[in-house]
């Protein structure tokens, strides 16, 4: 080249190589699975007489002999990209013949440090086998990828600052069950994060969780506030591991379960031989699940006939979901809400409706927790992104082999885990 430079040393910049790599040379090559795509092949060398540090102590030490490496680089133009490379070993007097760690990979992968992260930041917002195919790499590699990276972050978990915790459980694939613990969002400004999961529900897990807390520095004294849904395995077991924690009912919990309970009226009427019911409902799943401001212009005007009627009880427990999330939009202080909460109750428990008393018995037993909300502000809901990301997660999951690869994708998207920076390639 007329400025001096050749390929390999063009290449040996942009790859942010340091002596003694250089970039021996450069090669455009048919595809081994498919001949008619040329793929890059880059291949590195190590300037002759050159020292390495042993990768235990960091001595300098002579070459004693290389083994042959190959890994997976970002594509090149539109070329998919290899790198390959003469490895040393070097022979330590103290240590003995031990294998040079590259500057471009972490030791034992096959992808290059920038793929990876790449590749990490691609699986946040994609599926396993969406990326596998965009990549083409068997999604067997990225599993084994987001494992490696899970847990090393989770290694490096510290929860000595964790004063807040909330518990979740999902179900997977059936009857199979996670429970997910979480760290509310603190003063600092810090983000809401995965901290635990953990196959199984109920106070099993929580013995669990307790043990990780205490072994990650998590001070049970210092935690103020606990979240749960209304299972009372759950919350007794929170408040032995926690003593000084208040514990606070869910609101996404306490309003789902009313909206459960207007979707059970529902199909029951449906169920039903008044064919007028029938006529009047068909149709009509989403318009009671859905918040008044979520629905068209068309579904609000059906929505509003169906309220004005007075013989289907799912338009009362309709009225009753509305009166409750009312409480929770509109009360400012425990006592207000205390007030309107027991009138919402006592109101529920007089209803001839048989899904509607159960309710109320539910809100009724769980009602100090469910209005410690009104002074502790903890919520699960604020959370409730979670619940939409992990429901994803959960769509996703149909490609997820075993409840390793479910676990750990709710750490990688919800855990707040930092992606690893490529300072090399």
């Amino acid at each position: 080249m007329k400025n001096g430079f050749s390929t390999a040393d063009v290449f040996t910049l942009a790859l942010g190589l340091n002596e003694p790599w250089i970039v021996k040379d450069v090669q455009l090559l048919p595809g081994e699975k498919n001949p008619e795509k040329l793929e890059m092949h880059i291949s590195i060398d190590f300037k002759k007489g050159s020292t390495h540090p042993c990768p235990v102590c960091g001595i300098q030490c002579a070459v004693h002999d290389t083994t042959e490496r190959t890994w997976r680089h970002l594509n090149f133009f539109q070329y998919r990209c290899y790198i390959h490379a003469r490895v040393p070993r070097t022979k330590c007097d103290e240590h003995g013949v031990k294998s040079v760690l590259v500057p471009w990979a972490r030791e034992g992968s096959g992808f290059t440090l920038l793929m990876e992260a790449v590749l990490l930041a691609m699986l946040q917002q994609m599926p396993v086998s969406q990326v596998a195919r965009h990549v083409g790499e068997h999604d067997t590699r990225l599993w084994r990828l987001l494992s490696l990276y899970v847990e090393e972050a989770l290694s490096q978990q510290d929860f000595s600052e964790v004063d807040a915790i909330g518990v979740d459980e999902y179900s997977h694939k059936g009857h199979k069950y996670v429970t997910v613990f979480l760290a509310h969002p603190q003063k600092d400004g810090s983000k809401a994060k995965v901290l635990f999961t953990v196959e199984g529900k109920g106070k099993q897990t929580v013995e669990r969780f307790l043990d990780e807390f205490k072994s990650k520095r998590g001070k049970p004294e210092k935690v103020m506030d606990v979240t749960s849904d209304m299972c009372h395995g759950y919350r007794n077991a929170m408040e032995e591991a926690f003593p000084q924690a208040r514990t606070t009912v869910d609101r996404f919990h306490v309003t789902k379960m009313m909206g459960d309970a207007v979707d059970q009226i529902r199909r029951r009427e449906m169920r039903s031989q008044n064919q007028k019911k029938i006529r009047n409902l068909e149709g009509t799943r989403y318009l009671w699940l859905k918040n008044k401001e979520s629905l068209t212009a068309d579904e609000q005007k059906q929505l509003e006939l169906l309220l004005s009627t007075d013989y289907l009880d799912t338009v009362i427990a309709y009225n009753y979901r509305l009166k409750l999330q009312g409480i929770y939009e509109g009360c400012i202080d425990y006592e207000g809400a205390a007030d309107a909460f027991e009138s919402l109750c006592l109101e529920m428990s007089n209803s001839k409706i048989p899904e509607i008393k159960r309710v109320a018995r539910s809100l009724t037993r769980n009602a100090r927790e469910i209005l410690n909300y009104f002074d502790s502000g903890k919520t699960n809901a604020l959370l409730e992104g979670f619940n939409s990301m992990i429901s994803l997660i959960k769509h996703r999951a149909r490609g997820f082999r075993n409840m390793k690869n479910f676990k750990n994708m709710i750490y990688f998207v919800c855990g707040e885990l930092a992606l690893p920076k490529a300072t090399i390639m």
